[in-house]
């Protein structure tokens, strides 16, 4: 057997595998791929990411797997699977990339790069000379245990080795461009979650500022000719990050298997999974949710409930709680909400998670409640359409209470509703609840929802709200007045997205 016939049967990294270079040329070229981050240690899931569709395996040893013997085994998994592998080194250490390659990998990631010195000291630890400073030694399994040729094995190394840099800090994403203009660097992985922490939104994932830092990346990423790679957890995240300008998506293992094993855990005790409730707003229909509900659905079965039967929050709650199943998720709209902090009072045990939008826990100021008193009179004596059309323009934001389009969707929902459902909900509205007392016994996964230009119920009524509620989650929609799903449906259902995984 000649050296390239041993060399395609030792199946290692760079220097003994020929199959791993057909994802350096598509990576290089940008072709869209399909990564899994192996973050336990457990060689199976590897051969389980292959048999399922996945172009490669990134062998995670900065939060995951450790190195040595037991990273072999996971390359050797790949192999076998015929499945390339890349490893995340745990930072810009030398020694530590010289491990991973030799152990077989086809490539590094290198975690926090800072600044173009960085990013030329990975591309330098990760090839031979004259490009780089690699150690060089065939006897590894990269080497194919000495059974490749010096100049083969230079050879394939120079052309299959990939450097991913990621960028996931604050100073980071200012020299971008001179990042990924560094020669060597094949692609960028961009670290969303501490990115927002270095910007001060941790776990802040529709924050503005992330959004406007992750396009910098991709447009200096763009511009070197450089892939970009995004971190994913469900197919929407996938069409919205390759709209965004990636070419990659990693998928982390032990989130996928968290969601199936949330899933399976929150089957009934009749048989029904658990399904996301919807409640919406005063005045509004199911259409409040006509953006959202389609986001959500590939992760939890939908319900949207009614709250204009009843003339009480209590007694709209029951009517939730009656058409529910055994456990749900439970997202709630303005009055919604107030609906929804009820139903998890009479029944906490049944709401595994809670979604609090444009909302307050009080009963109502005194202006509220006067315009209230008024806004019945006014319906009793004829006047709910003038009400409608001003309800509409009162509740967008400024920025879109001219969107013609939107106006008249608000105004055809209040029609809907009608003037006894209007009369129903004045009535729930003056004598709704104070559930401020007992925000903190919520023990369910919980998030607020926040318009930066909420007129209605301003933003500081859900920031109480989420200091009250013991570890809420605080989003604040920039530009976005108090009818957040119409408004913003985009941010909302990345939000709730999040929330539900």
């Amino acid at each position: 057997m000649d050296a390239d016939g041993i060399a395609a049967s030792v199946d290692g990294g760079p220097g003994g595998l020929t199959a791993p270079s057909r994802l350096a040329a598509r990576l290089r070229d940008r072709d869209w791929l399909r990564l899994l981050m192996a973050k336990m240690p457990c060689e199976a899931q590897i051969e389980i990411a292959a048999h399922s569709g996945f172009d490669a395996v990134i062998v995670d040893c900065e939060h995951g797997a450790g190195g040595g013997l037991q990273l072999e085994q996971h390359l050797r998994a790949a192999a076998a699977a015929h499945l390339p592998g890349l490893v995340r080194v745990p930072g810009l250490e030398p020694g530590a990339i010289l491990a991973a390659l030799d152990a077989g990998a086809l490539g590094v990631v290198v975690p926090h790069i800072l600044d173009a010195s960085q990013a030329e000291a990975a591309v330098e630890a990760a090839h031979y000379p004259p490009r780089g400073r690699r150690g060089l030694a065939l006897s590894t399994r990269a080497g194919g245990y000495g059974t490749v040729s010096v100049r083969e094995h230079l050879r394939r190394a120079a052309r299959d080795t990939i450097v991913v840099v990621q960028i996931e800090d604050a100073e980071a994403v200012t020299r971008a461009a001179e990042i990924l203009s560094v020669e060597g660097v094949d692609a960028v992985l961009v670290g969303l979650t501490d990115l927002s922490a270095s910007l001060g939104h941790a776990g802040e994932a529709s924050h503005p500022d992330l959004a406007a830092a992750v396009a910098r990346i991709i447009a200096a990423a763009q511009a070197a000719g450089v892939a970009v790679a995004a971190v994913v957890s469900t197919p929407e995240a996938v069409t919205d990050s390759r709209r965004l300008g990636a070419t990659a998506s990693v998928f982390v293992a032990t989130e996928l298997i968290a969601q199936a094993f949330r899933r399976a855990a929150a089957v009934s005790a009749g048989g029904q999974p658990e399904a996301l409730v919807l409640l919406p707003g005063m005045l509004a229909t199911a259409d409040l949710w006509g953006e959202v509900a389609p986001e959500l659905r590939s992760l939890i079965p939908i319900r949207t409930a009614r709250i204009d039967l009843d003339d009480s929050v209590e007694e709209m709650a029951e009517t939730v709680l009656a058409d529910a199943p055994g456990r749900f998720a439970l997202a709630g709209h303005s009055l919604g909400a107030v609906v929804a902090l009820e139903v998890v009072r009479r029944a906490p045990a049944r709401v595994t998670r809670l979604a609090l939008l444009n909302a307050s826990a009080g009963p109502g100021s005194d202006d509220q409640r006067r315009h209230w008193v008024k806004a019945r009179s006014r319906v009793e004596k004829g006047a709910f359409e003038e009400l409608a059309v001003e309800f509409a323009r009162t509740n967008l934001s400024p920025l879109r209470d001219g969107d013609a389009a939107l106006v008249a969707r608000v105004e055809t929902m209040a029609r809907q509703v009608g003037r006894e459902g209007c009369l129903r909900q004045l009535s729930a509205q003056l004598g709704r609840p104070d559930s401020r007392p007992w925000l903190q016994a919520i023990a369910c996964p919980t998030v607020v929802l926040s318009g930066a230009n909420d007129q209605i119920s301003e933003p500081s009524l859900q920031d109480e709200l989420a200091r009250a509620i013991p570890g809420a989650r605080l989003e604040r929609l920039a530009g976005c007045g108090h009818m957040s799903p119409l408004e913003a449906p985009a941010e909302v259902s990345s939000a709730l997205k999040g929330w539900l995984s």
